[in-house]
């Protein structure tokens, strides 16, 4: 199952040069977990991707090491915090398949359990039966 997502990025001024719209959507199609990058006007790209793959944090995280600035106005940064948040809470509930769980839930209480015998009689009750 996958949880897919699609995002604005407005970036900050005219981006000359090596660090333009175009080569940013380069950038990111090269990325893992990024479905499609679209740029939709001299400043703005629409990114969709997997979330359980790759997070919005993740990917302006990379344009900002390689030299993109991101649009810092009050709404932009608001909206990208709730992002942020909404895309942490999800991953970190995201649960893998329920047969899986129930699975792991079982072994992982079959490692905990002491082994070997386990009959609370003494021993030479034991031998007697």
């Amino acid at each position: 199952m996958e949880k897919l997502k699609q995002r604005k990025i407005r970036l900050t001024g005219p981006q000359q040069g090596p660090v333009s719209t175009e080569s940013a959507a380069l950038l990111l199609r090269d990325v893992r977990g990024v479905l499609r990058v679209r740029v939709t006007g001299p400043n703005r790209l629409v990114v969709s991707y997997n979330v359980r793959l790759i997070t919005m944090q993740i990917i302006e995280a990379l344009l900002t090491e390689f030299g993109y600035r991101l649009h810092s106005g009050f709404f932009c940064r608001f909206m990208r915090v709730i992002c942020y948040y909404i895309e942490d809470v999800e991953c970190s509930n995201c649960s893998p398949d329920q047969a899986e769980s129930t699975r792991d839930a079982f072994i992982t209480r079959y490692l905990r359990r002491p082994h070997g015998c386990r009959d609370q009689r003494p021993e030479y009750l034991r031998r007697y039966l």
